[in-house]
């Protein structure tokens, strides 16, 4: 399948903009059953962009605007190929026996073991996780399946609860949240319970069939993947409640939302108030593709 994606984010600036400097993380990335044809950005004011990997083999674009401007615009424009795989079969494997190797998987996983900036181990985070604390015979698959639909039956999908800062206990404080506070909370269920869980941001393309309507369907979208006995970095979509499929598109990997934010910068100006504005089109594509075409304050602004 043939995915178009064009992601296009606007800031309207109270007072002009200037010495502005921005990182952008909208390129999809390469890997399994996936795969990114072509990819363009495009700024408005006009200016070069550098890129490099991240330390987690996150595509990234850095500009800077130095001169005044009303408005900036940044606008990536994918085409990726998703390619359905096979999946291979689970090994099962009781947690009794999984946790006797967690001194080495936590030397080798560390980032994705431990507490991190949206997901900490807080008591309220703690003490939710006793409610769904795996038994020694629990098969560690089986367990990671049961959490997801536990998060998914206790929490409701609302936007406007939360916030773009929002770390996982406010998803517990008020009930409910988005995509990222699912995928917040369940990393640091499955992290307490030593299954090494990393945070993915990415799209949800709309069903092909038009048979289902999926939450976050046309938005910017956030899931994570856990690493399971005989399968590896495993995706799952706890909004929801389902195994990541051909429908989902990679974007960026990390610890949680801090390590892959759209577009996060800082810039200069005599006005205080920023207007961000976001559009997202996604389209499915019938034909194989061309060849890829060469294609005075200080404040931040990020985009979920």
């Amino acid at each position: 399948m043939l995915l178009r994606i064009c992601h296009t984010t606007r800031f309207e600036y109270q007072m002009p903009a200037y010495d502005s400097h921005n990182e952008v993380r909208m390129k999809p990335l390469d890997g399994a059953g996936q795969r990114c044809v072509q990819f363009q950005l495009e700024i408005t004011p006009a200016t070069s962009a550098f890129e490099y990997d991240d330390y987690y083999g996150n595509r990234v674009h850095a500009f800077s605007i130095h001169n005044p401007h009303p408005a900036l615009v940044v606008k990536a424009i994918s085409l990726v190929e998703r390619i359905p795989t096979a999946q291979p079969e689970a090994m099962r494997m009781a947690f009794g026996d999984f946790l006797l190797e967690d001194h080495a998987r936590y030397q080798s996983e560390y980032d994705f073991l431990s507490a991190s900036r949206y997901v900490p181990f807080s008591d309220p985070m703690r003490k939710f996780f006793w409610l769904t604390k795996p038994d020694p015979s629990e098969d560690v698959a089986a367990y990671a399946h049961r959490v997801i639909a536990f998060i998914r039956d206790q929490f409701v999908y609302e936007p406007g609860m939360t916030r773009v800062q929002s770390t996982a206990d406010e998803i517990l404080s008020v009930g409910g949240g988005v995509c990222q506070d699912f995928a917040h909370l369940t990393i640091g269920v499955l992290r307490l319970a030593g299954i090494p869980s990393r945070y993915v941001s990415g799209y949800l393309a709309p069903d092909p069939q038009g048979t289902t309507e999926s939450i976050g369907s046309q938005a910017s979208h956030a899931w994570l993947e856990a690493w399971l006995p005989g399968l590896g970095w495993t995706g799952f979509d706890p909004t929801n409640g389902c195994v990541v499929d051909e429908r989902h598109v990679s974007v960026a990997i990390g610890r949680d939302y801090s390590d892959v934010s759209p577009l996060r910068g800082v810039y200069r100006s005599r006005g205080g108030n920023q207007v961000m504005s976001v559009e997202l089109q996604i389209a499915a594509q019938p034909d194989r593709p061309h060849p890829p075409g060469s294609t005075n304050n200080s404040n931040q602004q990020n985009q979920q």
